[in-house]
């Protein structure tokens, strides 16, 4: 940071992401480089094999480029080791220089490659065996690293003046998700995932690139490694909550089954012969098939089951569980491109409801909730003719979880028994007064650090801001910073909370509510952020009754045999991302099994512990 800029356009990396590129290239080119000096070397007898052409018109001209090459390489790899992220870039003003340097070194290396290709036609049978195979390898490596780097070049130029900065960031999506090609999606959705991108990314204020972003989580990892944070707790969990969490999310997380059941089936058979009636978009069955086998303990009834993945698309089953008397509809969570952007359709929609009123939602949960809704609406009121006695449960994991509460919602009034489990539930679904009326039958689990269950336009605008922070006051390289820190920060155990507070209160504050910044928080953090857009948004929160399995023991990326705790918050715990090792791993299905199964297990003695 900043960017650095070539040719009178920025490109997307900094002066001090060139260190590792420029060792490559040393590595690459010094072998060769000794090999063509030791062979000149013994090549100087009378007897010599290669004519005095071959040296003049080719051989000489490419050491001497290599040579060059590898020089200016070690000057650019030096001095994008100097200074610092931000607050200390003088040392590398002259990289843009070294660089066109650089490229015009690749092309004179290119050129000589061309214009030796017809001498080394002429020549090359009567040079060594070993020479032959250096020359064959410099060939292959100066038009590898030459198309490469312009490649490289083109990949991460900004676009903004060739094109609008709707147009760019569209371009992005299609490439990166998509591949150039359709997905169903509209015009609006598609503005509407440029819109969140550009209220994050595209600020006049800031210029990041993805290894600012990189190096500024290892600063705050740091940070909040030493920070004395308390989780506060308003209830305890019921023991009851705790085992229908357990018991919802094996139907929650059997929904990411279908994906294994049908890469590892071998698909030969025809729809007439094995699929089943009651599924969609699964011919062969294998989908249907391993849904079944992962359920094989609870043995539900599967009698619906739609497997369509696609932009505001999710895929989800019906299921009869006799055990507990309900109908089940699960929801699967991100599993393909398609759904990540669903997930960063994140725009509020506005959610009319019977018996809550009006607020906002998720945009793309909102969508995908539709999708459902519209094709369940009929099979729940034939299936409810043949199970009278039994209640409906709506179950997810992370989006699923955000679509399942959302389309809760707009089933309550018809199935006032309905029940609602958001495994993983994301953070940014509902306006806070829905969040608030629904605590009776949305039940949102979150892990610990888990980044997912944080994460919220108002939580990611903080944490940008906080990146700055951190930068700013850096002095160390960013290289050192992404390798022995990080390699530090990886094997460190921390602490995500050192105690727990019990608060009396069941609702949250209206000031609460209006704040987005905690008070322990940087003041020039602060500033940035309420200086920054804050009034501009509906700020979406965690919905219903948010249970909190969190761990006070010292944890790192690798850690294991975790004891946990759980309790009910409030929505206002998860307005800021903890940077932790464990912030993504808290995420996966296999940390809520083991969080939920750990504090059913150990119930009593963490009962008697808080009291």
């Amino acid at each position: 940071m900043p960017s650095i800029r070539l040719f009178g356009r920025r490109f997307n990396f900094a002066s001090d992401d060139l260190t590792i590129p420029s060792l490559i290239d040393i590595i690459l080119r010094l072998p060769l480089l000794v090999t063509f000096i030791i062979f000149r070397i013994k090549d100087e007898s009378p007897n010599s094999t290669c004519p005095s052409s071959f040296y003049n018109g080719y051989f000489y001209p490419l050491l001497s480029v290599y040579i060059a090459i590898t020089i200016s390489a070690v000057f650019i790899c030096f001095i994008s080791t100097r200074g610092s992220p931000l607050k200390n870039i003088r040392p590398r003003r002259h990289m843009p220089l070294l660089i066109y340097i650089r490229l015009f070194l690749v092309l004179i290396d290119i050129g000589i490659n061309i214009m030796g290709s017809v001498i080394i036609i002429r020549v090359f049978q009567m040079c060594a065996i070993i020479l032959r195979a250096t020359i064959i390898t410099t060939i292959v490596l100066s038009w590898s690293v030459a198309i490469a780097l312009f490649i490289i070049l083109a990949f991460f130029i900004d676009l903004t003046g060739f094109v609008s900065a709707e147009k760019k960031w569209e371009m992005r999506i299609r490439l990166i998700f998509c591949c150039g090609r359709g997905y169903g999606g509209q015009s609006s959705d598609i503005k509407n995932i440029v819109k969140t991108l550009q209220y994050l990314f595209d600020d006049e204020r800031f210029d990041l690139v993805p290894s600012d972003v990189a190096a500024g989580l290892i600063l705050l990892q740091q940070e909040d490694a030493i920070e004395e944070r308390s989780v506060n707790i308003i209830q305890n969990v019921p023991l009851e909550l705790l085992k229908e969490g357990l018991y919802y999310n094996t139907y929650a997380q059997s929904a990411f089954g279908w994906t294994i059941g049908f890469c590892c089936g071998c698909c030969t058979c025809c729809a007439s012969c094995c699929g089943n009636q009651d599924s969609v978009n699964d011919p062969c069955g294998n989908q249907y098939n391993t849904l079944r086998y992962l359920l094989r303990r609870q043995n539900p009834i599967i009698l619906y089951a739609n497997f369509h993945g696609a932009f505001h698309r999710a895929p989800f089953y019906i299921a009869a569980d006799n055990e507990k008397k309900t109908i089940i509809v699960s929801i699967r969570g991100t599993l393909s491109a398609t759904d990540v952007l669903t997930d960063i359709n994140a725009v509020e929609d506005v959610l009319e409801t019977e018996l809550f009123g009006s607020g906002y939602c998720h945009s793309g949960m909102h969508s995908a909730a539709k999708y459902i809704l519209d094709d369940i609406s009929t099979r729940l009121n034939d299936i409810f003719t043949k199970y009278p006695d039994y209640k409906l449960i709506i179950c997810g994991y992370s989006l699923g979880a955000g679509i399942a509460s959302i389309l809760s919602i707009q089933l309550k009034s018809k199935y006032p028994h309905l029940k609602c489990y958001g495994i993983a539930m994301p953070g940014s679904v509902l306006s806070e007064n829905l969040a608030l009326a629904t605590r009776d039958f949305i039940y949102s689990y979150v892990v610990d650090a888990d980044m997912i269950g944080r994460a919220s336009m108002r939580s990611l605008e903080h944490l940008r801001d906080r990146i700055i922070d951190a930068l700013s006051k850096c002095n160390r390289n960013k290289i050192r910073l992404l390798t022995m820190t990080l390699a530090r920060t990886l094997i460190k155990r921390g602490q995500t909370f050192h105690s727990r507070n019990n608060r009396t209160q069941s609702l949250i504050d209206n000031s609460v509510t209006n704040s987005i910044i905690p008070t322990d928080v940087n003041p020039s953090i602060s500033q940035l952020v309420l200086t920054h857009h804050s009034g501009e948004r509906v700020h979406l929160v965690l919905p219903g009754t948010i249970i909190h399995l969190y761990s006070t023991d010292r944890v790192g990326l690798f850690s294991r045999g975790i004891s946990y705790r759980a309790g009910i918050t409030t929505y206002d715990q998860f307005f800021q991302l903890i940077v932790h090792p464990r912030m993504w791993l808290d995420h996966f299905p296999a940390s809520y099994s083991t969080a939920l199964a750990d504090i059913i297990e150990n119930y009593e003695q963490i009962s008697q512990q808080i009291a």
